[in-house]
């Protein structure tokens, strides 16, 4: 009889096993298909300690945010420091991405991801926290198409995820953000000017001559940014000699200290920050909080810039 019972039960639970699988399975996949309104980078958004979130490009480019004391930092920019418009965007888009819906991924929608956008999120000992995969926007839909984790689902999100693969859009910039009506004194190896208020013609020092051609130079440092950058320890002064120098202080008392360096073909900068015997309050603070952004570094120009800034004459 007991043998008989244990035949029974085994019986049933053959029956029973795979209908309970399956009612797993149904289970597992409504819940993804109710997955709409949750975040899609979740464990990133909700870990405590990110440190470095990589991005990797269809053209084989590959950029690394990385966390250093306390600052993000751009790898493949010798490790400069990252925009903070950048930054804002990039954490917004982790923090605020929502799943529009989730299906079951098939074999035919791989192909989608042929040109797809790779982000992956890291700890601070260097495990991976969200592998995800972003296609390009299809044409004709508002949605992006997303695969995360290798879990089977294929996701579209509702959000704007635009990343450039340019290095230098990911570091701070521009170098220099004065303009023309801000510029009291221009001093350099073969001339010096200057003028005591902004609706003034800059002055030769010496000969009070009136020099009205010195906006051509600065429209050249205006908005100035770097096609390149490298730490002082791999820069090759040997390669690139210091040509010239520039001393260019303004009406709020902050001194740009620029160096030169070309080979006759690259152009790059170095820029110390310096403060006028009447420098202003704020001015000085500014000076401390920005220093960190020049020191030690070395900056790649625009050769057509390079070629003006250098050659100029009033």
């Amino acid at each position: 009889m007991m043998l008989k019972n244990i035949k029974i039960a085994i019986v049933l639970l053959c029956f029973l096993l795979p209908i309970l699988f399956w009612g797993v399975f149904l289970q597992t996949k409504q819940m993804h298909l109710f997955s709409r309104g949750d975040y899609f980078f979740d464990k990133t958004r909700n870990h405590a300690n990110i440190s470095q979130i990589a991005l990797i490009f269809p053209n084989d480019v590959t950029i690394h945010v990385l966390k250093k004391n306390n600052f993000w930092t751009i790898k493949e920019g010798d490790n400069y420091y990252a925009s903070i418009a950048k930054i804002n965007t990039l954490v917004e888009i982790i923090r605020n991405t929502i799943i529009y819906r989730s299906d079951l991924l098939k074999d035919t929608d791989r192909n989608l991801f042929n040109e797809a956008i790779r982000l992956l999120s890291y700890d601070a000992d260097g495990n991976v926290v969200d592998d995800t995969l972003i296609a390009p926007l299809q044409k004709h839909n508002k949605y992006y198409l997303a695969q995360r984790n290798d879990d089977g689902f294929l996701y579209q999100l509702n959000a704007q995820l635009l990343f450039s693969s340019n290095v230098m859009d990911w570091v701070q910039m521009p170098l220099i953000a004065w303009d023309f009506k801000q510029i009291k004194r221009i001093k350099t190896d073969n001339f010096e000017v200057f003028r005591r208020f902004e609706y003034e013609d800059f002055q030769d020092v010496n000969s009070q001559n009136v020099f009205s051609s010195i906006k051509g130079l600065t429209d050249s440092f205006w908005y100035l940014t770097a096609e390149e950058i490298k730490n002082t320890s791999q820069f090759d002064t040997s390669k690139f000699p210091k040509i010239k120098n520039y001393e260019i202080t303004l009406f709020n008392g902050i001194i740009y200290n620029i160096d030169i360096f070309s080979d006759g073909e690259q152009f790059w900068i170095s820029i110390k920050l310096k403060k006028d015997a009447f420098i202003k309050k704020p001015s000085l603070q500014f000076i401390k909080e920005n220093s960190m952004l020049y020191d030690g570094w070395f900056f790649k120009i625009n050769k057509d810039k390079g070629y003006i800034i250098t050659e100029f004459v009033p």
